[in-house]
């Protein structure tokens, strides 16, 4: 036999061999499954008890979430807690100065408590805020002509329905919407009793265990590949 001939037969045993024996013989091949997302968002703080109470289930479940402040609340008093929001990777927006809905105001007006609130986020806690919710979730095409920012709503928990509604009732409210993409509207702030702290610790880890991933808002639209003011003239409750 040719020695040509005979390195052509040991090299194809050999590489025979190898397959045969590879770490990965037997295996399917494994595929990357890209994860569910979702942001999380709280309106109507901050307040230096309840919010801290929403803030300490997103530290103990490790998520993040996005804040969407009421300008009159964002103080010196109030400005540790939106510095630990920040430092815990957390996202601050605009929920105008107060809980007054705007639908029915001036452009004046509009422009005024929006104007204040930037300002004052900006002031106290050193980021600009990058999404607008609407008070009550009222709109007009006024606030639409006058506001630059994109509008958010989002999966409802009906948190602000009073003592009538548990922890329970409220997680499942946001589990029966949800959906890749989906941004969460749940309240840091309202009337005790006030239980959407609890609800956190359902709805957060039956989430995770479905596939969801947490970030904030403006990482959404990041991973989503989505321009978040590409829908002038309305709000978005998924990002798909």
């Amino acid at each position: 036999m040719k020695k040509p001939l005979l390195a052509g037969i040991v090299l194809l045993l050999l590489l025979a061999s190898c397959q045969s024996t590879g770490p990965n013989q037997g295996k399917e091949p494994t595929v990357s499954t890209p994860k569910k997302l979702c942001a999380l968002t709280f309106d109507d703080g901050p307040d230096l008890v309840k919010t801290q109470r929403v803030l300490d289930r997103l530290a103990q479940h490790r998520v993040v979430a996005t804040f969407f402040l009421v300008g009159s609340r964002v103080t010196d008093q109030t400005k540790p807690l939106l510095q630990q929001m920040v430092a815990m990777g957390c996202e601050l927006a605009n929920h105008s100065w107060d809980y007054d809905s705007l639908n029915t105001v001036s452009a004046e007006v509009v422009q005024q408590k929006f104007t204040r609130t930037q300002e004052a986020i900006k002031r106290i806690a050193g980021v600009d805020a990058k999404f607008f919710r609407p008070p009550n979730l009222a709109v007009s095409q006024t606030m639409f002509d006058v506001i630059p920012l994109p509008f958010a709503e989002g999966v409802l928990g009906f948190d602000w329905a009073g003592c009538g509604t548990t922890a329970q009732d409220r997680a499942q409210k946001v589990l029966a919407g949800m959906d890749d993409g989906a941004i969460i509207l749940l309240h840091d702030v309202q009337p005790d009793p006030h239980p959407t702290p609890e609800a956190l610790d359902i709805l957060i880890p039956e989430l995770k265990k479905q596939g969801y991933e947490f970030v904030t808002l403006s990482e959404l639209f990041k991973r989503k590949g989505i321009d978040p003011a590409s829908r002038k003239g309305s709000m978005w409750k998924y990002v798909r």
